[in-house]
């Protein structure tokens, strides 16, 4: 019997380019996660999303997210955000707050990330959602 296929996490950066339909891959990389019922989000993104929409968007585009899956968040999640963030900073690396909890919150779930800022490849044992360019 086949494993049914985890939900894959879709970044900030990926529902901006697709939404606004910039690079064609990316837009059809994210109607076939949503066909298949794979798309997931968080709370950070939401709260990405939520404070980068003009408010004609926000009737069309918020009603979309209430379907997608949802990997929670709770208050030790804070925690492992810091003690991540605080390891990547002592190998070099610093990560927007919001990506750090993005990152923490795939690696606790085991999901893939759909993205396309660079930076999350700094995160060790992080999976990347990839898609044919």
């Amino acid at each position: 019997m086949d494993a049914k296929p985890e939900p894959v996490l879709i970044d900030t950066s990926v529902w901006i380019d697709a939404l606004r339909g910039r690079t064609p891959w990316v837009a059809a990389s994210v109607r076939k996660l949503l066909e298949d019922d794979l798309a997931a989000t968080c709370g950070p993104v939401l709260f990405e999303i939520r404070r980068g929409l003009k408010p004609p968007e926000r009737k069309k585009v918020l009603p979309l997210f209430a379907a997608l899956h949802r990997l929670p968040f709770d208050e030790s999640d804070w925690e492992s955000a810091g003690e991540l963030d605080a390891s990547l900073r002592k190998a070099g690396h610093s990560l927007p707050s919001m990506d750090v909890l993005i990152a923490r919150l795939c690696l606790r779930d085991k999901a893939a990330l759909f993205t396309l800022d660079e930076h999350f490849k700094q995160v060790p044992g992080l999976r990347m959602a990839r898609f044919a360019s």
